[in-house]
Order: structure tokens, then C-alpha cells, then sequence
């Protein structure tokens, strides 16, 4: 027996027809050979009260011989169907319909095949007519018809019955946009009413912003059931690296499919890779405007035709490519020499080895590329930095990766760059690889992780990622649902805009009104539960020295912590802990491990003080040349301790 809840069960379904057999000879006294070809093999299916379902699957798969079954319009070989209450369809657009009767008989003969009395269809008729948008073609019969106005006619009839399940199959992929946005407003409304809609489309905009529930299906079964962004993204991906499908649509003339198989031949992506035919396709997407595909075609002409990779950027910059903004201006003359200048200066100090200025001088060949050998060149000096630890590398590269630019594109290895500058506390790579798991854009949709990295970001104050973490909580979303969680983030999403006001204002009243005051450590306390960063270290030295607080080491070590994760200064201060047992055990390891972190995310204080580890052989063998390396980069960062040390080696030489 089904529960109440749910409208349409299947159960074991299977289902095959009996198609021409082109592989055998037809003989005088035989029929045409057939054969069996299976559509469906052991399907099971619930569908509750109020769900609004869409099945999605590659042309063939079954989507409507589906819709068919459980309208009972064909019967399952085996298994069974079960729907509870009225069902109102609009399946194959000329089904129900006589062509030679008007479209008004029309509303008539299909309202009756619903069950509508013949009095009251009469009664809203001229309704019916109005809502089809047919005009005076109403009384045209219905063979003269295009399949848009079909299609308006049937929906319009099914505007008006009163049924529980709505069965719509492509219904909104034909007529003009004016009618589709009124059919898929209807949708809307029948959704917010409570209804169980099964809908099919290949419109993947459509599911997402109608229903809640998608199942996919492939080769006979359900491969994938679920929420329908998920499956939604699943199936999009399927169908995005599969070459056999995205060879058929750019054959079919697509310009986004023509694109995708141009990358797929320029990355060997499950072809080989072939150069003349990552060029062929290109060019094809690009005659048909495609904004990428002008891009990258005049980044790979750029040497041998300039006059057509001008044009190229020109019409991609038209059509809205912010890339390709950037690339036509730098080829104006002026801006060239500019940039010439400009990369000279860089080139210059990236000789010194330093990962910021192999990092710099590749980010500024990185923005400004124009050709494949820039951006070659910009991959390798963005590398250099990585290996060298620098975290802001790891960022770049990790992009660098996604996009193909200057490599083979490589999505795992994007990920995996953005997690090692995130473990280490790179707060914008963070942010970005949340950004990438939860939407599930780029990479593979994970909102258990994305929630994981939102959370760390918003440790250390950032407010778009407390914004997330508190309406991922909020609708249970990667995480256990948690009202009272959520309106805390919340609330700290709104305070994090107000803190560095709130310090200045607690660092006057401290001046003003004498350090008896107790607002300014009212406000202290207020900002740190924020996780803003200044806020916790002004607040954990004055747990230290007991200023305005009892004395209070513990909490003095434990805001030093949490303010460590939020940028590379305070980490610096706390690996100083570490060094001279200051609060906490010591521990040169921790020291170092910090120091090296705090010093890849560009802090000067800590390149200094590494440098003297090395100096001293602390934790570290004694190395002279990593010593003088930390303290000229310091130096070089502008660190004032560094710089005179370094301005005595050069006084010394100059002797």
C-alpha cells in the first residue's frame, strides 16, 4: 500500500520495444526483422506530495516514453505504476487533438479526456482562448497549427484543470518568449501551491529555478537522484567532457561545443592532442562569435597576424570579454611602451631571486600576456615562486591551472595548489576554493568542504565567508543545520564591517579618557568574538601585562592562536612565543614551522627572524647564505632592523 505522501510509486520497471533489424535481410515471405531494443530495465521511483520533479538525459534515453508510463498512456512490460489522484499532461504537443477541429473544439474534446463537464468548459472558453494567445487562429483547425501554438493551446487547457500531478514535457521549448515566460510563471505558482510536478526539459536554468528534485537517466536506469542543482551540475559535467557528444553538438554548428572541443584537442583531453585541430575549431567558434574562442585564436596568431588579433579582441571586447578589453587597449602604442618599461623594471629585480619578485614579474607577464610565449614565461617564474614557498604563488598558479594559460589545463591540480596555500592560511585562497566547491563551476561540487574552508576564512574575519558559513548553516547546507549557529555568524557578518571603527574609536577614548576607562576593553572583547585580527592581539597582550585585566596567560596564549590563522604577523608573534617559552612550552620546531608560514605570506618580521635562526643554528643547521637570503629579503620588504643590517654588509664591502 503507498503512503499517503506518496502520489507516484514505481516499482521493478522495465520496458522495450520492437525496432526494424537493419542487420538482417528482409525475405519474401517474412515481415520486416525487428528487434528488441530496451528502454528501461528494473526501475524504482517515488515521488512525494509536493515534489517537483525533472528528469534529465541525453536525447533517446526516455525521457518521455517515462512521462508516458506514468501517465498510463503505455503500459510497463514489467514491473508496476502506481499514481494517486487526477493527472493533468502535456506530453506529445499533437496528442489529444484533432486536426480538423478548431482550437476551440479542441478545448473542449481535451478538457473532457480530463474529466471537466462539458457546461463548465463552455463557461471559461473564451478564458481558455484569451490565455493561449492564439488570436483569431482559435478557430482555425488545429492542423494549420505550428507546434508553438500546439503547444500554447494544450497548456493553456491545462492552466485550468484542477489536478494533483502535472506531467509537462518540453513544454516550455517551443512558442515565443512571452508565452514561455507566462507558462513558466504558472510553473511557479503551481510549485508554491504544493503540487507534485514531473517536468522535462534540457534547459538547465529552468530546472535548477523550478524544481527541488532532478533524477538522471542513462543507459536503461537512474544513474542519479537527488537535489536538482546537483544533478543538475552532474549531468552538465557528463555531458562537458564527453567528446563524442561535444563533437556532435559542434558539428551541429555550437559555437560553446566548438569551443570545448578546441580545449579538448589543445589539452589532450581524452583525444590526442593535435594543434591544427584545436586552431580548426577555434576558428569555427570564433566566425561565430564566441568571446573565449576570439580570445585564445588572437593569443595564438598574435606574432604572425597582429592586425587580426586586434580585430579578434575588438569583437570579443565588444561582446562583453573583459580579457579581451584588457588585451586590445595594451595594444594601443602608448600603452605598449608602458608596459615594456614596466616589465624591464620587474625583470630587474626578479634576478634576485626572491619568490616576491619572481611572483611579481610573472603576475605582471601573466596580466599583460599577449602572446603564448608570454604566458610561458609567466608560468614558469609563477612556479619558480611557488616552489619557493611563496603562498600568493600557489593562488596564481592554481589559476594558471584552471584556465590553461601557459600550461596544460589541469583542474586537480588547481585544487590541490589552493589547499596548500589554505592550510597554510592564505585567507584569498581560502575563499576561493570554497567559492569553486560550493558552486561547482570548475571543480567537482563538494558543500561538506566548501563549508570546511568558509568556516577557516571566517575565522579569521573575513565577512563574505561568515556571511556563507552563516546561510549554509541556516539551511543545513554541508552542515548540520544550526538556527542559533547561524544568526551568531550572522551577527559577527555584521559587526566584522563596523571593527577597525570600533578600534580607532577605543583607541581615542583610551588617549583621551586614561586607561582606567572600561570602554575601550568592552570594545576589545566585542571585536575579538568577530575574529578581527588587530582586535585579538591588542586584547592578548593586554592579558599579558594585565592592563584593564586580571592577569590572564591562558587567554593571552589562546587569542594569540586564533589570531595566528588570520594573517602572517600575528604568527609571527606567536612563533616568538614558541621560541622563548613565553606562555607557552617552548618549541623551536612550532617557532620555525610558523615563522616559514608567516614569512610565505609576505611578513618581513618573520623573514627576519628565521634569518637569525639560521644565523644561530637554532632548530636549523648554521647557514650563513639563508641567513644573509631571509635578511635581505626582509630588508627588501621594508623591514627598518633588516635594512640596517643589510646597509652595513654593502657599507662593509664598499671598504
Amino acid at each position: 500500500m503507498m503512503d499517503d505522501e506518496v502520489l507516484i510509486s514505481v516499482k521493478g520497471m522495465s520496458k522495450s520495444f520492437q525496432i526494424a533489424d537493419v542487420t538482417k535481410k528482409k525475405s519474401f515471405f517474412q515481415r520486416n526483422p525487428t528487434q528488441s531494443y530496451l528502454v528501461f530495465e528494473d526501475i524504482d521511483l517515488e515521488v512525494r506530495k509536493g515534489e517537483v520533479l525533472a528528469i534529465l538525459g541525453r536525447n533517446g534515453c526516455g525521457k518521455s516514453t517515462f512521462m508516458k508510463i506514468i501517465s498510463g498512456i503505455i503500459e510497463p512490460d514489467t514491473g508496476t505504476v502506481e499514481v494517486k489522484g487526477k493527472v493533468a499532461s502535456i506530453l506529445e504537443l499533437s496528442m489529444g487533438f484533432h486536426g480538423d477541429l478548431t482550437g476551440k473544439e479542441n478545448i473542449i474534446l481535451r478538457s473532457e479526456l480530463y474529466g471537466i463537464p462539458r457546461e463548465t468548459v463552455k463557461e471559461h472558453i473564451d478564458d481558455i482562448a484569451k490565455y493561449s494567445d492564439l488570436g483569431v487562429f482559435i478557430d482555425n483547425p488545429v492542423r494549420t497549427y505550428s507546434s508553438g501554438m500546439r503547444s500554447r493551446l494544450a497548456f493553456a487547457i491545462m492552466v485550468n484543470v484542477d489536478a494533483d500531478v502535472f506531467l509537462v514535457d518540453e513544454a516550455l521549448s517551443t512558442g515565443d518568449m512571452a508565452f514561455a515566460s507566462k507558462a513558466s510563471e504558472y510553473l511557479k505558482n503551481l510549485v508554491r501551491s504544493g503540487k507534485t510536478v514531473v517536468f522535462t526539459s534540457h534547459s538547465m536554468s529552468t530546472i535548477k529555478n523550478t524544481c527541488n528534485r532532478a533524477i538522471w537517466i542513462d543507459n536503461h536506469h537512474i544513474v542519479m537522484d537527488g537535489p536538482a542543482d546537483e544533478v543538475c551540475d552532474a549531468y552538465s559535467r557528463s555531458i562537458n567532457e564527453s567528446v563524442d557528444e561535444t563533437r556532435n553538438l559542434a558539428e551541429g554548428g555550437s559555437s560553446s561545443a566548438q569551443y570545448r572541443l578546441a580545449t579538448f584537442y589543445r589539452d589532450g583531453k581524452d583525444v590526442e592532442k593535435d594543434h591544427d585541430k584545436y586552431i580548426f575549431w577555434l576558428e569555427a567558434a570564433s566566425e561565430r562569435d564566441h568571446p573565449l574562442a576570439m580570445v585564445e585564436l588572437a593569443d595564438n596568431i598574435f606574432m604572425k597576424d597582429r592586425e587580426r588579433a586586434a580585430e579578434l579582441y575588438r569583437r570579443s571586447a565588444e561582446a562583453g570579454n573583459n580579457d579581451a578589453r584588457r588585451k586590445y587597449a595594451m595594444m594601443m602604442e602608448e600603452s605598449q611602451e608602458e608596459i615594456i618599461r614596466m616589465r624591464e623594471i620587474m625583470k630587474e629585480l626578479a634576478e634576485s631571486g626572491y619568490p616576491h619578485d619572481l611572483y611579481n614579474y610573472g603576475d605582471i607577464l601573466y596580466r599583460t600576456a599577449l602572446g603564448t610565449e608570454d604566458r610561458e614565461e609567466a608560468f614558469r617564474l609563477v612556479s619558480e615562486a611557488s616552489e619557493k614557498g611563496w603562498l600568493e604563488a600557489d593562488v596564481l598558479l592554481s589559476r594558471m591551472y584552471q584556465e590553461g594559460s601557459g600550461v596544460e589545463r589541469d583542474i586537480d591540480k588547481a585544487i590541490d595548489l589552493l589547499r596548500r596555500a589554505s592550510s597554510k592560511g592564505n585567507t584569498k585562497a581560502m575563499i576561493k576554493l570554497a567559492d569553486g566547491l560550493y558552486e561547482g563551476k570548475y571543480f567537482k561540487k563538494d558543500r561538506e568542504e566548501a563549508y570546511k574552508w568558509y568556516l577557516m576564512s571566517a575565522r579569521t574575519g573575513n565577512p563574505r565567508a561568515q556571511y556563507m558559513v552563516s546561510l549554509m548553516l541556516s539551511d543545513g547546507d554541508g552542515v548540520e543545520k544550526d538556527e542559533g549557529q547561524a544568526k551568531q555568524w550572522l551577527a559577527r557578518y555584521s559587526s566584522t564591517m563596523i571593527n577597525d571603527m570600533r578600534l580607532n574609536a577605543m583607541e581615542v577614548v583610551h588617549r583621551r579618557f586614561g586607561p582606567d576607562d572600561p570602554r575601550p576593553n568592552d570594545m576589545l572583547k566585542e571585536a575579538s568574538k568577530d575574529y578581527h585580527s588587530r582586535s585579538m592581539v591588542t586584547l592578548s597582550k593586554r592579558y599579558k601585562d594585565g592592563k584593564g585585566f586580571k592577569k590572564n596567560l591562558k587567554g593571552y596564549v589562546s587569542l594569540m592562536e586564533k589570531a595566528a590563522i588570520a594573517s602572517g604577523h600575528p604568527r609571527t608573534q606567536l612563533a616568538m612565543m614558541y621560541l622563548k617559552g613565553d606562555g607557552v612550552e617552548k618549541d623551536e620546531a612550532k617557532a620555525f614551522e610558523l615563522l616559514k608560514d608567516a614569512s610565505d605570506s609576505g611578513d618581513s618580521a618573520a623573514m627576519l627572524q628565521l634569518g637569525f635562526m639560521y644565523r644561530d643554528g637554532i632548530f636549523v643547521e648554521n647557514d650563513v647564505n639563508m641567513y644573509r637570503f631571509y635578511v635581505r629579503m626582509s630588508a627588501d620588504r621594508g623591514n627598518r632592523d633588516a635594512s640596517e643590517l643589510v646597509r652595513k654588509w654593502d657599507s662593509r664591502k664598499k671598504h
